[in-house]
């Protein structure tokens, strides 16, 4: 049974009636489930429960607060009554227990699970127990229980804040300072550009554009590593079931980011990004004359991160980016960020959040308890001909 199975029965169980009224219940449940399949199950004591998940103070009275015994009590009502509907027959089912904190998964009666562990394939009773667990199957057989463990990847850890989050992410999106012409001196520019004639200057009417003829189209564009970081990061929650709402930057307010997680993508077409990351270790500075780089608060000296002459034409061999999960003080939410110093670095930013093996690079850097920290990673990607490599670590910073 991969790890994934049992997230989608999770996913269904919280999005029903029973659970979807009861934030304390869906909590409760979301996190023991998580910490079962991950096999921490040392998370799953009243007491951790109530700091945890009820963010009670480390020495409160379990029993002048009994909120984790009530609220177990009511999740395994609600799991009853959401078993007794008869569209989930067949379901996995998943209980937990009275007098234990620790869920378990049963396939439902009249039906077996298929099991492999690469070699043999076991045919196991659906009244046998099973500890939900997973990315690689792994059989202990030990007298009519089957025990499945895995490990959960470092990225999923990442993202669980704004997974776990209830609602959409806001997911904004960077949008470039862009312009068009009025209609017929873009047609005389379009076939010019088209068509230039090496033997004489452009027509008059566009050999001097005056600035009535230009309109602002600061929300209509974005850049195409931007839009595939959008592509990589709807994917990976759409894994999860997680709703996102997708705005521009310029149509996003301070009110919005202060209503959900958000994930920030871009830089310098990002106010966003900009305003909320500015006083971070690593941040983006454009010197206003063809220079752009990521600085370090830490080492004022470094000067090595940075791109040269990339606009127009976009002729580089190296970008740097940044990559951020940072509870914002502003807004009081999560905000993760993925942002290069142009589109190809979003672009390997957005590879970096989505795939565990980049992602897992900088965890070599990073403390033990670097899921409950605040999180940034510097990286750098090769260009060559406008085709970005992959991510490269350079830098990791937690607080």
């Amino acid at each position: 049974m991969p790890r994934q199975t049992a997230l989608a029965q999770l996913v269904r169980i919280l999005d029903s009636p029973h659970f979807r009224t009861s934030k304390r219940c869906s909590l409760f449940l979301r996190f023991v489930v998580e910490h079962a399949i991950d096999n921490d199950l040392d998370c799953l004591k009243e007491r951790t429960l109530g700091i945890e998940v009820f963010d009670r103070d480390p020495q409160y009275d379990t029993n002048q607060d009994p909120i984790v015994r009530s609220t177990a009590g009511e999740v395994r009502k609600r799991l009853a009554q959401y078993y007794l509907e008869p569209e989930h027959q067949g379901e996995l089912r998943i209980t937990m227990p009275t007098g234990s904190y620790l869920p378990e998964a049963h396939a439902d009666q009249g039906t077996s699970l298929q099991l492999s562990n690469g070699r043999h394939t076991i045919a196991v009773p659906t009244r046998k127990r099973l500890w939900i667990a997973g990315a690689a199957i792994v059989l202990v057989v030990a007298a009519a229980t089957v025990r499945l463990t895995f490990q959960k990847t470092g990225l999923d850890r990442f993202w669980e804040p704004v997974i776990n989050a209830p609602g959409p992410v806001l997911v904004c999106l960077a949008q470039p300072k862009a312009y068009n012409f009025n209609a017929p001196t873009q047609r005389a520019l379009d076939l010019w550009f088209q068509h230039p004639d090496e033997k004489a200057g452009p027509p008059a009417l566009i050999a001097t554009v005056p600035l009535s003829e230009f309109v602002s189209m600061w929300d209509r564009y974005t850049g195409l590593g931007d839009a595939q970081t959008l592509s990589r990061v709807s994917a990976l929650f759409g894994a999860h079931r997680k709703p996102i709402q997708l705005r521009g930057g310029t149509s996003v307010s301070l009110a919005d980011l202060r209503g959900s997680p958000s994930v920030l993508i871009g830089a310098f077409s990002n106010e966003w990004t900009l305003n909320l990351t500015g006083e971070l270790r690593f941040y983006f500075v454009d010197d206003g004359k063809g220079t752009a780089s990521v600085q370090d608060r830490n080492n004022p000296g470094q000067s090595e991160w940075k791109v040269v002459n990339a606009w127009p034409h976009w002729k580089i061999q190296e970008d740097y980016a940044i990559v951020t999960r940072v509870v914002n003080p502003t807004t009081e939410q999560t905000v993760v960020v993925a942002a290069g110093i142009t589109h190809y670095g979003t672009q390997a930013a957005g590879e970096f959040l989505t795939k565990p093996e980049y992602f897992a690079e900088a965890l070599k850097h990073a403390p033990s308890d670097w899921a409950r920290r605040n999180l940034q990673v510097v990286i750098s990607t090769k260009v060559l001909a406008g085709t970005v490599g992959p991510p490269i670590l350079v830098a990791v910073h937690s607080w």
